[in-house]
This record gives C-alpha cells, sequence and structure tokens, in this order.
C-alpha cells in the first residue's frame, strides 16, 4: 500500500500555506495544460483536478490504487453542482488494471513516473489511453527526494530520454522542486527529440539555483540550531551536575531529619512516661511537667511540619530533575535528527557538491 495522498487537503490549506501555494501552482499549471474535451487522471489522489476540470466544462475520469482516496474525492463530488457530477468519475484501479474503449484527448500522469523503477510498461500503457495527437501532461519531482517510496531520481535529461520514444515533447515547465513536461502523441516519435535551447538551459540553472538556496538556507538554519542546541545541551548538563549535587544534598538532609524526628519521637516516648509518673506528685509540679510536654509537643510539630516542608521541596526538587532529564534527552534526539540530516546531505553527490561550494564561500566551517 502507497502512502495516502493528500493533494486536495494541501490544496485547500490543510498543510500549511507555503505548501498549500506551490500545490496550488502545480495543479493550475496541469490543468492550465489539458487540452480537448475527455481527460483521464493516472493517480488522481483526491480528485481535485477533475473537479476544477469540470467546472469548465470538461468530462475528466480519475483513477487511483488507494480506495480511501477516492472515497474521498466522491465525497467531495457530492458537494458539486449537477453538470460537475455529470462530467466526472472516480475508480479504484491501477493504471494497468484500467480498461477504456474510449480515447482521451489528455492524459494527466502526477508524481507518478517516480515510483517505478522502469517506465517502459508505464508510458506504453499511457499512451494506449490518448487519441492520436492527444496530449499527454506528466509531473515528476525535480532533483533529490529521498522519499521512501521513490524509486529514482528525475533531472531535465533523464526525464526526456525516458519519454522521447512514445511522445514528442512540446513543453518542459520546472515548477520549485517538480519539473513538468507536456508532450504530444504522434504515430511516430522517432526524430522529435526535443531542442534544448538556451532558454531551457537557463530555466534549468534557475530551477537549480532555487533549489540549491532553499538547501542552503535550510542548512544554514540546522547549523544554527545545532550550534543553539549544543548550548542548550551544554546548559542542561551543568543544571543536571547542580541538581544532581542538590538532590545528594537534600537526601542527606532527609537521612537527618529522620534522625532528628526518630530522637523526637524518643523524647516523646520518654515525656508520656515521665507524666504518668508524676501523677502521684503534688499537683503544681504535674502542672509544671505537663507544661513541659506540651512545649515538647509544640516543639515536635513544629519539627514535623519543617520535615514536611522538606520533603515536598525535595520532591518538587526531583520532579524538575525528572523534568530536566527529558529535556536533555530530547535536545538528544534533536541533535541526532539533525545530524543523521546533515549525513543524508554529504551522501548525496549533489550535497557533497553543495557543502564544498559552502565551506569554498565560508558559509560552514571547513572542518564541520
Amino acid at each position: 500500500m502507497k502512502p495516502l495522498d493528500k493533494v486536495a487537503e494541501a490544496y485547500y490549506g490543510g498543510m500549511g500555506d507555503q505548501f498549500s501555494r506551490k500545490t496550488r501552482d502545480r495543479i493550475h499549471w496541469v490543468c492550465s495544460k489539458v487540452e480537448g474535451e475527455t481527460v483521464l487522471d493516472i493517480g488522481c489522489s483526491q480528485g481535485i483536478a477533475e473537479l476544477l476540470l469540470a467546472r469548465e466544462g470538461k468530462k475528466a475520469v480519475g483513477i487511483d490504487i488507494e480506495e480511501s482516496v477516492i472515497d474521498y474525492a466522491n465525497e467531495a463530488l457530492q458537494n458539486q453542482s449537477d453538470s460537475v457530477k455529470r462530467n466526472v468519475k472516480y475508480f479504484v484501479s491501477s493504471v494497468f488494471d484500467y480498461e477504456s474503449d474510449q480515447k482521451f484527448d489528455t492524459v494527466i500522469l502526477t508524481e507518478v513516473m517516480e515510483h517505478f523503477t522502469s517506465s517502459s510498461s508505464l508510458l506504453q500503457k499511457v499512451k494506449s489511453f490518448l487519441a492520436v495527437n492527444g496530449t499527454v501532461i506528466i509531473t515528476v519531482p525535480f532533483g533529490i527526494n529521498d522519499y521512501f517510496d521513490h524509486k529514482k531520481t528525475y533531472y531535465m535529461l533523464n526525464l526526456l530520454e525516458e519519454l522521447e520514444p512514445y511522445f514528442e515533447v512540446k513543453e518542459i515547465k520546472f515548477l520549485g522542486k517538480w519539473v513538468g513536461v507536456v508532450g504530444r502523441n504522434v504515430t511516430d516519435p522517432s526524430g522529435c527529440s526535443a531542442l534544448i535551447t538556451r532558454e531551457s538551459i537557463k530555466r534549468l540553472e534557475e530551477a537549480f539555483y532555487t533549489i540549491e538556496r532553499s538547501t542552503v538556507d535550510e542548512l544554514n538554519g540546522k547549523v544554527k540550531l545545532i550550534d543553539q542546541m549544543k548550548d542548550k545541551v551544554n546548559e542542561s548538563r551543568e543544571k543536571l551536575a547542580s541538581i544532581q549535587k542538590e538532590n545528594e544534598q537534600l537526601l542527606a538532609a532527609i537521612a537527618r531529619l529522620e534522625t532528628e524526628n526518630k530522637k523526637l519521637k524518643q523524647q516523646n516516648e520518654s515525656i508520656k512516661s515521665m507524666e504518668s509518673n508524676v501523677k502521684n506528685e503534688s499537683h503544681e509540679g504535674f502542672l509544671s511537667h505537663k507544661k513541659e510536654v506540651e512545649e515538647l509537643e509544640k516543639t515536635i510539630e513544629v519539627k514535623n511540619k519543617e520535615l514536611l516542608s522538606r520533603l515536598e521541596s525535595e520532591e518538587e526538587t526531583l520532579k524538575k530533575y525528572k523534568e530536566s532529564i527529558f529535556d536533555y534527552n530530547q535536545l538528544e534526539a534533536k541533535y541526532a535528527n539533525v545530524i543523521k540530516k546533515y549525513n543524508l546531505l554529504s551522501n548525496a553527490k549533489l550535497g557533497r557538491l553543495t557543502l564544498k561550494y559552502w565551506k569554498f564561500k565560508k558559509r560552514i566551517p571547513k572542518d564541520f
């Protein structure tokens, strides 16, 4: 089972404003490139593209292998106008199981190819759904994306090399961390290789710059965060040592208080015994001893309150000690996570080049 793709929720802002804006831009570009009246969306996720196209009078079919996203799409469809409902259909199906006698004017294939180790059978199936001269719209992640379900990395050239045996490439569009291609289903695509112009190279470099700028800013932020975490870890270690020392002192104080309390109890028992012995003495002597007993009882009460107060203070200190240990462990975990991401970047070829560039520019220490 593939991870649940929440494109509609992202489109409507449910996954943050920045991600929503990027998702909207990508979906709107895809919809703007649709030609003809009939559309098939392979891997349609929660079906937002079908709703947008149906509102413009297109007849759209969306298929996806995940039943949960199709359920979401059908539920959303019930809130649309009657004309939209008539023009949209969703099916739970893989691209290889779906059959249709209809030839579609446009086929959409967004964020699907990267899930295949080989795209040949997928693209042949896509071609079989298209009318002659029909339009295919494809998007894939641009550059390194270590999402666990992705099986390959796409740049411009290897994407074109996979598409050109099946379609004539008409347009290439860089969409931040995605790249989009518009193709045409020609009878013989041989000799239709996309022309790599100065303009296309310029747009490729602009896309690389956008991603590199984002990566540099993110890394600089993480380096700063690491430094902050190191400071907090050091502070926590100092605080922990202080708390441990204070705890040892409190434990010693508790032991002393317990000894003192034991002595007071012994004195109280002795006084009670004395009170019993003086019953036969004069009334004045009895009152004197009783007064001493009362004073000693008050002393015991004060000492007990002092002991309870110290015990409560010790429990509060122990609680802070445990919270400090928890905070320390959290910081250690965050530190390890940041180091892991840094190591992942170091293991990627583009990442290593980027690190060398930053070290050359003295954006990060040479020994980092």
